[in-house]
C-alpha cells in the first residue's frame, strides 16, 4: 500500500472518530439545509454519503457508495464546493484509473 493510501486511511479513521462525537447541533443544521431547500435531493445524498458514511472520499468512492455514475457525483461535488459545504482534503492515487484525484471532506 502506498504512502498516499495509508495517509487517506489514517485520515478516514481520524474522521470516523470525530464523527462518533458529532453533536446534535450539526445534525440539526444538516437537516435544516435540506428542509429549507438549500440543497437539492442529490446534493443532500452526496453530502450525507461523504459526511456520515465515508468521512472523506474521492468522486469515484462516493459514486460507488451511492451506486451512481461518477459524472452524477462530480457535478454535485462542484455545487457543494461552491456552497462551501465540501472542501479539498488531499490527493489520492486511484489505482483503478492510474490517476491522482482529489479527496473531499
Amino acid at each position: 500500500m502506498g504512502k498516499q493510501n495509508e495517509k487517506l486511511i489514517n485520515n478516514i479513521k481520524k474522521f470516523e472518530d470525530k464523527m462518533k462525537n458529532i453533536n446534535n447541533k450539526s445534525i440539526e443544521s444538516y437537516k435544516k439545509l435540506i428542509e429549507d431547500n438549500t440543497l437539492t435531493k442529490r446534493q443532500a445524498e452526496v453530502l450525507k454519503c461523504l459526511n456520515q458514511e465515508l468521512g472523506s472520499g474521492t468522486n469515484r468512492m462516493i459514486a460507488k457508495k451511492l451506486g451512481w455514475d461518477i459524472n452524477r457525483v462530480t457535478g454535485r461535488i462542484n455545487e457543494l464546493r461552491n456552497k462551501g459545504l465540501v472542501t479539498y482534503l488531499n490527493d489520492f492515487y486511484d489505482a483503478e484509473t492510474n490517476r491522482t484525484v482529489n479527496v473531499w471532506k
